[in-house]
């Protein structure tokens, strides 16, 4: 079988959106090469701080998937470096439901993979996407790796 990329989300929204966050974080830097003074430095340091913990933690989710016989490479984008990395063919998968919204009245699914979790996404083409995926994962491993729970995360 070879390499399939299943894209969730766009990796170039994704990774446009860190490098806005990466630049700002560079103009403040500059400024502060410029101007020498503590408040700027500690204006990059705390941004800096915020974003690699956002970027590397639990609420950013991965947006790419590549399935391949070498294993299941995760992205999260280019500012994730703790969060990129690559698992084993055998992972189990599963897709599930979270309600989301102020209301908690939309439907959002996401992809699980161990304790790795998509972006969340909406609508029916998207959550064909998601079952391609897994598709995928239980082609590559010749039986059933996973399923689709309809219950919510969040109930």
């Amino acid at each position: 079988m070879e390499a399939q990329t299943f894209f969730i989300r766009s990796v170039v929204v994704q990774n446009v959106i860190m490098g806005i966050i990466a630049a700002i974080i560079v103009v403040v830097l500059l400024r502060s090469i410029w101007r020498p003074k503590l408040k700027y430095v500690v204006a990059v340091v705390i941004w800096g701080l915020i974003a690699g913990w956002f970027f590397n933690g639990p609420l950013w989710g991965f947006s790419a998937v590549t399935v391949s016989p070498k294993g299941l490479q995760i992205d999260y984008g280019f500012l994730s470096v703790f969060r990129n990395t690559t698992l084993p063919v055998d992972t189990h998968w599963r897709i599930r439901k979270y309600l989301g919204g102020i209301r908690k009245m939309k439907n959002l699914y996401f992809f699980q993979l161990k304790d790795h979790k998509s972006l969340k996404v909406r609508g029916g083409d998207k959550v064909q996407l998601l079952q391609a995926l897994g598709a995928a994962i239980d082609e590559i491993n010749g039986r059933e790796m996973g399923t689709l729970l309809e219950r919510p995360v969040n109930m």
